[in-house]
């Protein structure tokens, strides 16, 4: 044969061979974002990745990895961190997909990073508009994370849209209007169900009607709308389900306060194929809305909802607050338990009033009920009737602290064990306690809950009142971040500390593990953020040092030696207020008029900010304000010169919150007064502070 003929055939065949071998790896290179409901089922027993919020459609957060565990733990080190540009801390839960992590940040921005080097692969920023709504401008300084489904990620933004982006490219798939953004925003994660994207939204605390929406995951189409309260009563009701529900309501114009919202506890039960969600509670303490009075159960509030996944059609519903005493519905976990001999599928909550449900999965039946600390509205929950049995005010009973908020608990079903973040107060706390997040007396604790027997069988006491959500894994091994800014490690069996790291900032986020290469990493993002960093008192949160840490995405392995880059925190010192001499009836007043236009919503209660005058997306402690600040007050806070970042002018405040109701000079002044009033107080109590120290020898 002739020799070129050869020489042209083998050059032939190698470039077959070659094409094969490309077409070959490129058919295996993992397709970004490849999630889908085949994949979350067959991960679920390998806990390689980290697909959805809560890692399963159960929502446990519990990994099977027990490559870490809590006999080699010591050898756990820094594998590497990334700084992230935000000015506010990420409180999200990590999505992990083919060794990508996927992670939200405040003002609704996405990062995709290579989860075994920290490197950044790409950054999503979906323009956040901050003048359009009050509660809009807050939602925005917090985002509770994406979804990642068949090759796109999805992020719900401060200003109502519902995001999906290209997993590859960072390009804008499509988006969808959830919410009226002259009202609210988003602050939760999406989640998903059969091929569809779960958004809700958050506001009711300020008269937003709520509402869970499913959109097509590829189309943006909305599939379907539940609205979780009535609206007006002169209009035909939506569904059959509001119908009855506004049986349960009474008072003069009492669906303009709506109320129950679905911003962050969605759950996807593929034994039932429902979506078992929970709402928020009803009611207004600002503006005008504050002079409504809505009366009665006022359904579906405060409530436990379970719903077809597939046409959102109302399957039933259990409320697990009261009324009178302020609660909402967090976290909801899927198991089955054996109670009393008998197997049951159960869903899983416990809300911010403190009590530890577990309810029938397929029909809502409460099964059980116990609070998980001493709470001081109510003593048990009467299972035949299903309401709590109130504690009267003549004998201790009187507003509950809120007890477990919004992040997140860890079920593992090898121990039997469901580990809860919450908050108790010591019982010599000399003041009566007080609803929400503030009060005082309060401090954290990691509770190792028996759901079978409704009783704790460990709890850790934390210096913080508020803390991070939880991780536990195989290795019998349970992870929290605290406000302290320490991310530890306790065995799951008894609560022993075995590991912990003093990060230097707050962590209020969720950490996530998952395997890269056959290495199990964990990762936590750390800063201080959520919405609570607004509406609570600084204290409850962080330190003054874990306030001022770095918002950074760490990760863990065993084996790892990377220096671990401890901080140096920097406390600015309070600048000396302006002189000022006006009486202490005007002070009051200004406190007051604080709350009436919701500056404590945003700016903290009592001015326990952030203790910095900070900026670039983030919301500034008032007693740090600038002698220029002070100047230009009246251009602020009347006129909203600054509305654009999010700060509105209250002279024609944004018309949703206040209708009619507009702040005046005289108002503007008591208001400024008491701030400086603040500002004062912790002048002096940072000099006393400074003068009593010892000097150094």
């Amino acid at each position: 044969m002739n020799p070129r003929l050869i020489l042209g055939l083998i050059l032939v065949i190698a470039a077959i061979g070659v094409a094969i071998a490309l077409r070959s790896s490129a058919d295996n290179k993992a397709k970004p974002g490849d999630v889908n409901e085949t994949r979350v089922m067959s991960d679920a027993a390998i806990g390689s990745n980290w697909l959805l919020n809560g890692r399963t459609f159960d929502a446990s957060h519990f990994s099977p990895l027990q490559q870490i565990t809590d006999k080699n733990i010591g050898g756990l080190g820094l594998a590497w961190s990334l700084d992230m540009d935000s000015a506010m801390g990420v409180v999200s839960e990590p999505i992990v997909v083919d060794g990508v992590i996927y992670v939200s940040a405040p003002l609704s921005k996405v990062y995709a990073v290579e989860a075994a080097t920290g490197k950044l692969l790409w950054k999503f920023d979906p323009q956040v508009r901050l003048d359009q709504a009050i509660n809009g401008s807050y939602s925005a300084r917090t985002n509770g994370g994406v979804a990642v489904w068949n090759g796109k990620v999805y992020v719900g933004t401060g200003d109502c849209r519902l995001v999906a982006i290209d997993a590859a490219t960072a390009k804008k798939v499509w988006e969808a209007t959830v919410c009226e953004p002259t009202q609210t925003g988003i602050t939760g994660a999406p989640h998903v169900a059969k091929g569809k994207i779960l958004m809700g939204y958050n506001g009711s605390d300020d008269g937003v009607r709520g509402a869970l929406i499913a959109y097509d995951a590829e189309t943006g189409k909305e599939a379907w709308r539940f609205w979780t309260v009535p609206g007006d009563p002169s209009k035909p009701f939506e569904t059959k389900a509001l119908e009855m529900a506004a049986q349960t309501w009474s008072g003069d114009g009492w669906w303009r306060v709506g109320g129950g919202d679905v911003w962050n506890a969605i759950t996807y039960d593929d034994a039932t194929n429902q979506v078992i969600f929970g709402t928020a509670g009803v009611g207004v303490d600002y503006g005008e809305f504050r002079l409504i009075k809505a009366k009665g159960d006022r359904l579906f509030g405060e409530c436990i909802i379970a719903l077809n996944a597939n046409t959102g059609e109302y399957a039933w519903h259990y409320q697990t607050g009261t009324e009178g005493v302020h609660s909402e519905n967090n976290h909801i976990v899927m198991a089955d338990l054996v109670i009393d001999g008998e197997k049951r599928h159960v869903a899983m909550t416990a809300p911010k009033n403190g009590f530890f449900f577990v309810l029938d999965a397929k029909t809502g039946k409460l099964l059980s009920a116990k609070p998980l600390v001493k709470t001081v509205w109510a003593a048990s929950m009467d299972l035949t009737t299903g309401r709590a049995v109130r504690i009267p005010a003549s004998q201790g009973g009187g507003r509950q602290w809120t007890v477990h908020n919004w992040w997140p608990m860890s079920y593992n079903a090898q121990t039997g064990l469901v580990y809860v973040p919450t908050t108790d107060r010591r019982g010599d706390a000399k003041r009566a306690s007080e609803a929400g997040e503030g009060g005082e007396g309060l401090f954290g604790r990691l509770i190792a809950w028996d759901p079978v027997t409704q009783s704790a069988r460990w709890s850790v006491e934390e210096e913080i009142a508020t803390n991070g959500g939880v991780l536990s894994t195989a290795g019998n091994l349970v992870f929290q971040g605290q406000g302290t800014g320490e991310f530890a490690a306790y065995t799951a069996d008894t609560g022993k500390r075995v590991w912990s790291v003093k990060t230097g900032s707050a962590i209020e986020s969720i950490p996530v593990t998952f395997s890269v290469k056959a290495e199990q990493y964990v990762i936590t993002p750390v800063g201080w953020g959520s919405g609570s960093r607004l509406f609570a008192p600084a204290r409850t949160m962080a330190t003054p040092e874990s306030k001022r840490g770095p918002v950074r995405l760490y990760a863990f392995k065993l084996g790892a030696t990377t220096p671990f880059p401890y901080p140096k925190i920097v406390i600015p010192p309070v600048p000396k207020p302006p002189e000022q001499n006006v009486s202490e009836e005007i002070i009051r007043k200004g406190e007051k008029l604080y709350g009436t236009f919701v500056c404590d919503g945003c700016h903290s209660p009592n001015l326990d900010g952030s203790g910095a005058w900070v900026l670039d997306g983030a919301v500034p402690d008032l007693r740090y304000m600038p002698h220029d600040v002070h100047k230009d007050w009246y251009q602020i806070v009347l006129g909203g010169s600054h509305w654009s970042k999010g700060m509105p002018g209250f002279a024609d405040p944004p018309k949703f919150a206040f209708p009619h109701e507009k702040m005046t000079v005289q108002d503007a002044d008591a208001i400024h007064a008491y701030v400086i009033d603040g500002a004062w107080k912790a002048y002096k109590s940072e000099q006393a502070a400074a003068h009593s120290k010892p000097e150094k020898q």
